[in-house]
């Protein structure tokens, strides 16, 4: 019995096309000219032999390029749940498969921002330090922080966390809420950003604690209160995805929304699991996500890149009311 075929060589293509490696290596990178006749020559026999093309991690590797961006996102089991980072890393991933790049998902703790890639993407909302932070640096590597620490050298890309919130505080306090309770993420840039723009307009705010952008851990976190307290007449929360647990958790304990508790979110994300649309702060998630690729693209190449500040929306839904 014959072993299995050898894959087909750009050798075997510039054989059977009757030209030689070199031109037939020309005829598929386009870097230099080559007649219309001698490509579609070589194209027609790369088609009869079943070769789809050079290896592209061979040819990025001669370049000194490896073809793969790194992100960090922290827990990877969190980054999934989350849709506001599901959004981003789809925009993240869709500009850099178009320049032929790949996206290798990098936890805060593993050794893989070690590897050769062509640029660092670091997103990890709650972690300012990364012992990988100091051998990118010393290798050169781009390096672009998203809603992060203030790292010299690298490209920064975040939103208007605060006018957002303040707007959103500035909502509620028209509709005559005065007694109000904040949900917060992680001790993070965004976290702090966002709780000073609620307290521009609510100085005394309670917080009710801190957690996961997770509805289950919402849930969990204002059960307790709830059987504390809990007479705040309003909640901001610091994700749409916290938001949908304490509307979940409030309706259980026969708390109307907004009837007699009015809840807040941040980040604009679709919640299906609810059936009213929830008030919240609209972040532009793709949008910061192409931008922080194209800005990692552009590292790559050279260029220098300014910082970005993204404008973010107050989208007035069904989960406020008056006080």
């Amino acid at each position: 019995m014959s072993g299995p075929s050898r894959a087909p060589t750009l050798a075997d293509v510039a054989t059977a096309a009757g030209v030689s490696l070199s031109t037939a290596s020309l005829a598929f990178s386009g870097n230099k000219p080559v007649s219309a006749a001698t490509r579609e020559r070589v194209v027609a026999a790369a088609a009869a032999l079943g070769y789809s093309g050079p290896n592209p991690l061979a040819r990025n590797l001669r370049q000194g390029r490896s073809g793969v961006v790194g992100i960090a996102v922290g827990q990877l089991s969190t980054a999934f749940r989350d849709p506001a980072a599901l959004a981003m890393l789809d925009a993240i991933s869709e500009v850099l498969g178009a320049s032929g790049l790949g996206l290798l998902l990098m936890s805060d703790d593993d050794d893989h921002a070690r590897l050769p890639l062509d640029a660092v993407i670091y997103d990890i909302c709650g972690r300012e330090t990364w012992a990988a932070y100091d051998d990118l640096v010393a290798r050169d590597v781009p390096l672009v922080v998203v809603e992060g620490p203030a790292w010299p050298g690298a490209t920064h890309i975040d939103i208007d966390h605060r006018s957002g919130s303040a707007a959103l505080a500035a909502h509620l306090h028209d509709l005559g809420h005065r007694r109000v309770g904040t949900v917060t993420l992680a001790a993070s840039h965004p976290q702090r950003e966002r709780e000073a723009g609620l307290r521009e307009v609510f100085p005394e705010a309670t917080v009710v604690g801190a957690c996961d952008s997770d509805v289950a851990a919402a849930q969990a976190l204002v059960t307790g209160w709830f059987a504390r307290s809990g007479d705040a007449t309003a909640i901001v929360c610091q994700s749409d995805v916290q938001a949908a647990g304490v509307v979940l958790e409030a309706r259980r304990r026969g708390i109307r929304v907004p009837e007699d508790l009015s809840v807040a979110g941040f980040d604009g994300v679709a919640t299906p699991w609810l059936d009213l649309e929830l008030t919240t702060v609209v972040q532009p998630l793709a949008g910061k996500g192409r931008t922080t690729a194209e800005a990692a693209l552009a590292r790559i190449r050279g260029t220098a890149v300014d910082d970005v500040v993204l404008p973010v929306e107050l989208r007035i839904g069904d989960s406020t009311g008056p006080a």
